[in-house]
């Protein structure tokens, strides 16, 4: 599944409009290589998935797009700072098709980059002056960095089961999923009980999303044309995901992957052979019959809200998931 934002946002063209107007004019306000580098992340044209969410959640009688640009774009705006942070430690070449900045200039300015929007996260939340909504971004900031330390902790360890790397994705990508639908319902005025539904709802809809992730760099061809990030970068990283977890249950994969971790550089040639050993296994199977697991848990807590609006648009959302994701490809 290689999601577009065109078509699985199409009912939130115009709020996703002003949301891109917004972030046109806060780069405009930037200078030198800082201008540069946040108009060559922010503007770059990514899925805006969290505030599509949060903008969803956020829907009700009293809905006021001005009053909610500044939270939508704080979420934006804390990924982008976290998908810079991921390209220094990954030693990413490449994101979204496009040079990362410390490739274009050097780790400190990239490290720097993603610092300074980390604050202005808090500063665009602050607008509020809400504690409840900058407590929720707090907790989503130290779960997104704790979920990194643990993505490093097991690097290359091959025993690791689904437990932990259930709990890795749930810090290190459900967490904004989660704050991106819990902001939506608090500034909606939505009562406890709903917006912890919705936080539920992006707890599992960002664990589908992950798995779909990890589906993804398994296959080269849907990589390379639509996303500029190599083919198996997970194996080459030693990130020890789903579908691998899965294939670790085929003892010829588990001594091929062994020996691959022992050397001091992974080439191509080594990652395709891994690559093409998947198939042989039940790994990308099981992995998607997860990933529809966790989108039916999803589609039942959306189905169980209240509003209407807020029904319908998540429901769109797991919709287009169940088509694009995995099941039928």
């Amino acid at each position: 599944m290689i999601l577009e934002k065109r078509k699985l946002f199409s009912f939130l063209e115009k709020d996703l409009e002003i949301l891109e107007d917004y972030f046109k004019v806060f780069t405009s306000g930037l200078d030198g290589v800082l201008k540069k580098t946040v108009q060559s992340t922010l503007l770059a044209g990514g899925k805006r998935i969290r505030p599509g969410l949060f903008f969803i959640c956020a829907k009700g009688k009293d809905f006021n797009i001005e009053y909610l640009i500044p939270a939508a774009a704080s979420i934006e705006i804390i990924h982008t700072a976290s998908l810079i942070h991921d390209d220094i430690i990954d030693s990413s070449l490449l994101r979204r098709g496009k040079k990362t900045i410390h490739n274009t200039y050097d780790r400190d300015t990239a490290k720097f980059v993603g610092n300074y929007l980390f604050t202005q996260t808090f500063s665009l939340l602050n607008k509020y002056n809400n504690p409840e909504i900058l407590e929720e971004m707090s907790i989503a900031a130290q779960n997104l960095v704790r979920g990194e330390f643990d993505q490093i902790k097991t690097k290359k360890e091959l025993e690791q089961g689904e437990r932990i790397y259930l709990k890795k994705i749930n810090e290190k990508t459900s967490s904004l999923f989660k704050v991106s639908c819990a902001l939506g319902g608090i500034l909606s005025g939505s009562a406890r009980a709903e917006v912890e539904k919705m936080r539920r709802f992006g707890q599992y809809l960002g664990i589908s999303f992950q798995i779909n992730d990890d589906l993804l760099d398994m296959d080269g061809r849907k990589i390379s044309q639509n996303i500029g990030k190599p083919t198996g970068n997970d194996i080459r990283q030693g990130n020890i995901t789903l579908p691998i977890i899965y294939a670790l249950r085929n003892r010829r994969f588990k001594k091929e992957i062994r020996n691959l971790f022992t050397k001091e550089e992974i080439n191509n040639k080594d990652i395709n052979k891994l690559l093409t050993m998947i198939p042989e296994t039940d790994a990308i199977e099981h992995a998607r019959s997860r990933l529809k697991f966790y989108l039916g848990k999803a589609k039942e807590i959306a189905t169980s809200l209240v509003s209407e609006q807020k029904k319908e648009g998540l429901l769109k959302v797991c919709h287009f998931f169940e088509q694009e994701a995995g099941g039928n490809k």
